[in-house]
């Protein structure tokens, strides 16, 4: 299970990379400050898109998911953070075209996958 999930991470990674294209950045290119989502909750909402992903990556494997949870699923995410999908692609990108913010991100977001799968052998 360990060597499973060490290929997720970077997977998702890579598809959750690969849905949005970053462009050179243009002069009047950039978001108004009243729409870019603060780094700390960036953080937060993709370390939630990875578990989602996570599952829902679990539940093709089996068979048992359809397109119509899935979308449900990625609208409560967003909910819960009080976002819309269209602003979150829209910062993903924005973050992208910042390599130093966007590793510092990443490296974050890992970090806390990572305690996430220790924290149940901790609790023993």
């Amino acid at each position: 299970m360990k060597h499973f999930t060490a290929f997720i991470i970077p997977g998702l990674l890579l598809t959750l990379l690969s849905c949005s294209s970053p462009e050179p950045s243009k002069k009047g290119d950039r978001l108004p400050s009243d729409s870019i989502i603060p780094e700390k909750k960036m953080m937060s909402i993709l370390v939630d898109v990875h578990l989602l992903e996570g599952g829902l990556m679990m539940q093709r494997n089996k068979g048992e998911q359809d397109r119509k949870w899935s979308e449900e699923a990625y609208k409560k995410l967003f909910l819960k953070y009080h976002v819309r999908q269209s602003q979150f692609v829209r910062n993903l990108t924005y973050y992208q075209r910042d390599p130093v913010s966007f590793t510092r991100i990443y490296d974050t977001v890992l970090h806390r996958i990572d305690r996430l799968k220790t924290q149940p052998k901790e609790k023993k």
